[in-house]
């Protein structure tokens, strides 16, 4: 079961979200520049955190109601909050992705004109790991 949690309140997240960055992110931080002499420079050093992890729904798995993404855009509006997002059984401490805006979105499955809270949307949430 995938959830997000603070300790107190709990949401659970469609099963069927893809990580669409699992495979897209390296530890190894690097710069490089020249030297006055023309030699170069290079310094590595390697990210204990700071990992993305994107949750998106596709146009057939993944949905969620209307009513749970308001739910959870509530959560992602308190700042400075970690979160434990539990994903395929493995937990990480998260804050949402407000650097990378939105932290959170979804499109509707439907358009409708008068959309109700149990309308589906098709949603994509953004996190970094922390620790």
């Amino acid at each position: 079961m995938n959830t997000l949690s603070d300790g107190v309140t709990t949401v659970i997240l469609p099963n069927d979200l893809l990580r669409t960055d699992e495979y897209s992110w390296s530890p190894i931080r690097q710069s490089q520049s020249f030297t006055l002499g023309g030699a170069l420079w290079v310094d590595e050093s390697i990210a204990l955190v700071g990992e993305p992890i994107t949750l998106a729904a596709g146009d057939d798995y993944g949905f969620m109601t209307r009513g749970e993404f308001s739910q959870l855009r509530a959560l992602a509006s308190q700042s400075e909050k970690t979160w434990t997002l539990t994903y395929r059984g493995i937990a990480y401490d998260v804050i949402w992705r407000h650097s990378d805006a939105p932290a959170l979105s979804a499109r509707d499955l439907i358009d409708y004109a008068d959309p109700l809270p149990t309308d589906i949307v098709i949603p994509t949430l953004k996190f970094t790991r922390i620790s």
